[in-house]
C-alpha cells in the first residue's frame, strides 16, 4: 500500500538488493524476515554505509530531507479508500502532513459556476487575500492572481498550494465536520459553507480600522464589492449570491486558518513551528469514517480489558462455575481489643 520514496541511489541500490518491487507487485507486501533488530543489520545490505551515505546524514549540522513514510504507490492510487476506510484520527493527521493532495479526492471543476454575473468577485478573493502573505515568505510577483474562476478555486488546493508556498512551509489541519467514527471531543470543526462567513462578513460586522481585514473595505477590494452588492441588490438577488458563495465555498479544499474580522486579534494567516496553517475540507478525504476509539480526555482507551471481566469470559469460553468466596474485612486494632460486656443474668434463656 506504501512504499519509501527513492530520492538517492544507495537507496535505490538496497531496494534492489532486497527484490522490494518484485515482491511488492506479487504480494503486496514485504517483511524483512533478516533483520537483525539489535545491531540493525541485512545480510542483503552492505554493512557498511556508502559514501555518499555517510556524507548526507554523518554531520548533526547536515539537515535530512522531509521523510514521506506514507507515500502512496501507483497500484492503489485509484482506490476509493487507499488506507482503508476507517483511518484513525491519528493517521488522518499524518497523511495531511505528508500526503495531503493524495489522502484528499482529485479537485474537479464544476463548468455550471461560471454561467454566474458574481464570478469575479470570487477571483478578486483570491488574488486578495494572498496578497496578505508578507514578502518575507514569498514575492508578491508569485502570488496567485487567478484570469479565470476555475485558476482562483484550484489556488486553493493543496497541490497548488504547496507549489506557491513550498511543502516544508505548509501545515493542513485535520475538519472533523460530518465526519462519522471516534475522534476528540474538543474538536470543534466548521464547515466550508460556514467558514465563508469569515471571509465575506455581512454589513452588520463592525471592521476596525485598525484591523488586518480593513484594507479589503477600500474600493476595488473584495470585501468593498461585496458589501455593494448587499446594500444595492434586492433581497432575491442577494439570495442568489448567498447561495453561488457557499457552493464555491464548499467545492474548496483548502483555506487559511483565519479568524472572523469582529473578533480580537483578527488575522488571516497563522503559522506553527514555522507553518502556515490550512484548513482542509473533510467532505474530500478519501475515507469512510474514522476508526479507532477515542476517550474524553482524547487519548486512546486502553486495549486490554480488565482481570475480573477476562475471569468471566474465560469460564464463559471453557466452562465451569464461579466460586464465590465470602468477604472477610480484617478487623481494625481498636476492634480486635474491645472489651465485650458480660452476660446479663436476668434475661431469659441464660443458663448457668
Amino acid at each position: 500500500m506504501v512504499t519509501p520514496q527513492v530520492t538517492h541511489k544507495f537507496l535505490q541500490d538496497a531496494i534492489r538488493s532486497l527484490r522490494f518491487d518484485g515482491i511488492m507487485n506479487i504480494c503486496g507486501i514485504v517483511f524483512l524476515h533478516d533483520l537483525e533488530v539489535r545491531s540493525c543489520k541485512l545480510r542483503e545490505i552492505d554493512r557498511k554505509d556508502p559514501a555518499k551515505l555517510v556524507a548526507l546524514y554523518g554531520y548533526k549540522n547536515k539537515r535530512a530531507e522531509v521523510v514521506r513514510p506514507l507515500q502512496i504507490t501507483k497500484t492503489f492510487e485509484r482506490e476509493t479508500f487507499p488506507w482503508g476506510p476507517a483511518p484513525s484520527w491519528q493517521r488522518i493527521q499524518e497523511l495531511l502532513k505528508t500526503e495531503c493532495s493524495t489522502f484528499m479526492r482529485t479537485w474537479e471543476f464544476n463548468p455550471e459556476v461560471e454561467s454566474s454575473p458574481y464570478q469575479k468577485l470570487f477571483k478578486v478573493f483570491t488574488r486578495d487575500v494572498w496578497l496578505s502573505i508578507g514578502s518575507h515568505i514569498i514575492d508578491a510577483n508569485k502570488l496567485p492572481n487567478p484570469r479565470s474562476l476555475e485558476e482562483a478555486m484550484r489556488a486553493w488546493t493543496p497541490h497548488a498550494i504547496e507549489t506557491t508556498l513550498g511543502k516544508d512551509q505548509c501545515h493542513f489541519l485535520p475538519s472533523a465536520h460530518g465526519l462519522a467514527g471516534k475522534y476528540p471531543k474538543n474538536i470543534q470543526s466548521k464547515s466550508f459553507v460556514q467558514m465563508r462567513h469569515i471571509f465575506f462578513p455581512g454589513l452588520d460586522v463592525d471592521i476596525r480600522t485598525d484591523s488586518i481585514w480593513s484594507a479589503y473595505t477600500h474600493p476595488g477590494a473584495y470585501i468593498n464589492i461585496y458589501h455593494h452588492y448587499l446594500t444595492n441588490l434586492e433581497d432575491d438577488d442577494i439570495m442568489r449570491l448567498t447561495d453561488y458563495l457557499d457552493q464555491i465555498f464548499s467545492n474548496l479544499q483548502c483555506l487559511p486558518a483565519s479568524k472572523s474580522p469582529d473578533t480580537r486579534g483578527t488575522k488571516i494567516w497563522s503559522t506553527v513551528k514555522g507553518k502556515i496553517q490550512f484548513v482542509t475540507n473533510s467532505s474530500f478525504y478519501r475515507i469512510q469514517e474514522v476508526g479507532g476509539r477515542i476517550n474524553d480526555n482524547g487519548a486512546p482507551i486502553r486495549p486490554q480489558t480488565s482481570s475480573r471481566q477476562l475471569e468471566e469470559r474465560i469460564r464463559n469460553v471453557h466452562g465451569g462455575s464461579k466460586v464465590s468466596k465470602p468477604r472477610v474485612r480484617p478487623k481494625s486494632f481498636k476492634t480486635r481489643n474491645k472489651r465485650n460486656p458480660p452476660h446479663d443474668k436476668k434475661k431469659k434463656g441464660y443458663k448457668r
